[in-house]
């Protein structure tokens, strides 16, 4: 480095890229788990699915045994129709016939309904196969993207970090003491750039003579905010 200030605008540098590739890989988790919460509901659907076809065949079967009591109690009756003499209770099984042929044509139209949904639905099959295997290809591929990413962003902590490490060896001791001090306490906002002479860090002025001294090199802090500065044009 050939100055101070130059080897603190390559610390800003570096310390903000760490923090920036440590927020990543910190939302890495995160990000993983909205691509499992998609996985879950692509095998939610699924399974939904598959539960609708075998609750249509139930529901099938149930209606077909209803129907089929239904058509036997509605032969009973219709026996018993032509030996009543009494008016009265040839009036009540003319009832009771009226009200079994309405059942059985709600139990032919349910059993239809349930029929043609349930072809639709194992029509939809394959469809449903196909994407619920296509969804569990892409959470491993994201899976695969994701470690690569964040084994690559590990590895650029490590030689971000031996980089800083170099620089910030560089500096005099004086200043090495202060840098800590500050660093500790601000991470990577202990540093500001000074352009025409305002601080970037609180926007504040500093003194021709001071901002003259930070492009020779010398090592300032500002004195509103604290911040270590370099000069840039």
């Amino acid at each position: 480095m050939s100055s101070v200030t130059s080897a603190l605008r390559e610390c800003h540098r570096l310390r903000v890229h760490l923090r920036n590739l440590q927020a990543e890989i910190d939302r890495g988790p995160r990000v993983l788990k909205g691509y499992q919460d998609d996985l879950d509901a692509a095998r939610q659907a699924h399974k939904d699915h598959h539960d609708g076809i075998t609750k249509l065949k139930l529901k099938q079967r149930e209606d077909e045994g209803a129907l089929k009591q239904t058509e036997a109690r509605l032969t009973k009756i219709e026996e018993q129709l032509p030996g009543l003499t009494v008016q009265k209770e040839y009036t009540a099984k003319q009832h009771e016939i009226e009200m079994a042929r309405t059942k059985k044509g709600e139990l032919e139209d349910a059993i239809l309904a349930t029929i043609t949904e349930l072809e639709e639905k194992t029509a939809a099959v394959p469809a449903v196969e196909q994407a619920w295997a296509q969804a569990q290809a892409d959470f491993k591929q994201l899976q695969i993207e994701a470690a690569e990413r964040v084994a690559g962003m590990k590895a650029d902590q490590v030689a971000c970090t031996a980089e800083l490490a170099k620089i910030e060896a560089t500096l005099p001791p004086n200043v090495k003491k202060t840098y800590d001090s500050i660093v500790k306490v601000k991470g990577a906002d202990a540093f500001a750039a000074a352009k025409a002479r305002v601080c970037q860090g609180c926007r504040l002025s500093i003194t021709e003579g001071q901002f003259l001294e930070l492009t020779q090199g010398t090592f300032r802090t500002c004195g509103s905010c604290g911040k270590m500065l370099y000069p840039v044009e």
